[in-house]
């Protein structure tokens, strides 16, 4: 009798509570993985992209005088380290697992934002948000989700969908976050939105992963969703480098992957994916109120693009499921195309539609980007190093993103508008899309030495 798709090795031990509930009822336990990353991303991008707001606030008050660009360069500092951090982070996922390495970032986040709402000099600033704060989220970021998700699923299953649910946690952090944090600021003042921020990363985060989160569908007796044992899944307990069984299928190392060209050209596009997002969501509030736009209904645009963005994440997840993730990515390249073209020409008087159709296509495209790319990578790439491989994709997600943000707090103080940095993301997100195109174009068709892809 064939096994099911979820079935696998006896487990070691009796199964955990939830674990064991999940089973009697009929649950895949992968699904219960997918709501720890979704309430993991949750709150560390609900904290990153808020930062738009705190931008809005400390760039036009009278406090400090800094210069856009200077307080720009803070979120510029958390997308350096999550460049740098990232691939060490997926090593560390590899040997350690993900629950350590889950739990590393949250108090480091925790952390960070207590000491940055104590900051009283740009340098101070920098380091507590740019550096510690920047640190638990580059730790948190997108790329080890997508690995440690892509253990449960199957390039086979459903992978795409249950990365896109995942990742739409970042437009459901955004979405409530973004205007909780706005609030604060107008009654309180941002340092008490900071802590307030610190006090929810604390009380929901760390109770998710400590009684929710497992490393791999093997420990459980289960095999990934929609596919067959493929070679072994790192966990942190079993020795490093332990020679394949005769005939065993053997994944893909990092070293492998760095000599093709669709690993540089997927590291390309998802620089000059990140690079557009995070110089438009970092400056798209002082944007919008200057162009005479009320705060808080910045702010709620914001918010609003949040919520399409969670949507779109799962809808592309799907939709990539169905009709390939480079054809559901070049859909995202023309809504974000659009979104800009609107946004450049908002004005003070412009009908409330054109103010809500952008956060609509500026969500929509969103939704395409990170979860996609991460999605071809892990089908492409997948195999023992899969953690370092998806992470360097992080990395450059990292590079664009602290490119981006920067640039356009540059670009404004040296001309005294947007209009030029918004043009530079509109040919950024060109870019991608022809990264992606060229990439696919030269996937490899097999796995090293000459095996298909598991």
């Amino acid at each position: 009798m064939p096994r099911p798709p979820s079935a696998g090795p006896p487990p070691p031990h009796p199964l955990p509570r939830i674990p064991a509930w999940a089973s009697r009822h009929g649950i895949f336990y992968g699904w219960f993985i997918v709501g720890v990353s979704f309430t993991v991303l949750s709150l560390a991008f609900g904290v990153r992209l808020s930062f738009s707001v705190f931008f809005e606030a400390l760039t036009r008050g009278d406090a400090f005088g800094w210069t856009r660009a200077d307080t720009a360069g803070v979120f510029s500092i958390t997308m350096v380290l999550a460049l740098v951090l990232t691939g060490p982070v997926g090593w560390l996922l590899d040997r350690l697992g993900p629950g350590r390495v889950y739990l590393l970032g949250l108090g480091l986040l925790t952390s960070g934002l207590v000491l940055t709402s104590r900051v009283q000099t740009l340098l101070q600033f920098y380091l507590a948000y740019g550096v510690w704060t920047g640190a638990g989220i580059a730790v948190l970021g997108l790329a080890i989700h997508a690995a440690t998700i892509s253990r449960w699923f199957s390039s086979q299953g459903r992978r795409g969908l249950a990365i896109g649910l995942a990742f739409s946690g970042t437009g459901i952090g955004t979405l409530v976050l973004a205007p909780m944090a706005e609030r604060i600021i107008a009654l309180h003042g941002w340092r008490i939105a900071y802590l307030a921020l610190a006090g929810l990363v604390a009380l929901v985060g760390f109770p998710v992963v400590w009684f929710f989160l497992h490393d791999a569908p093997q420990a459980l007796g289960l095999w990934p969703e929609g596919g067959e044992p493929g070679p072994p899944v790192s966990t942190g307990a079993e020795p490093q480098g332990t020679p394949a069984a005769p005939g065993q299928q053997v994944g893909w190392t990092w070293n492998q992957a760095a000599r093709t060209g669709s690993f540089w050209l997927l590291l390309a596009a998802g620089a000059f994916s990140l690079f557009t997002l995070r110089m438009v969501t970092v400056h798209q509030v002082a944007y919008l109120v200057d162009r005479g736009i009320p705060r808080l209904t910045a702010a709620a645009v914001l918010g609003m693009g949040g919520l399409v963005t969670a949507v779109s994440f799962a809808l592309f997840g799907q939709l990539s499921d169905r009709i390939g993730r480079e054809g559901a990515f070049y859909l995202g390249s023309l809504a974000h195309i659009l979104a800009l073209s609107v946004l450049l020409s908002l004005q003070a008087d412009t009908p409330p539609v054109w103010l809500y159709l952008y956060p609509l296509l500026w969500g929509m495209g969103e939704g395409s980007r990170s979860s996609l790319l991460s999605a071809m990578a892990s089908d492409t790439f997948r195999g023992p190093a899969l953690g370092a491989i998806v992470g360097s994709l992080g990395a450059a997600f990292g590079l664009g993103a602290a490119t981006g943000s920067w640039l356009g707090g540059w670009l404004y103080d040296q001309t005294g508008s947007y209009g030029t940095a918004f043009l530079a993301a509109l040919a950024s997100t060109l870019l991608a899309a022809g990264c992606v195109l060229v990439a696919h174009r030269v996937r490899p068709r097999a796995g090293p030495m000459g095996r298909r892809p598991i």
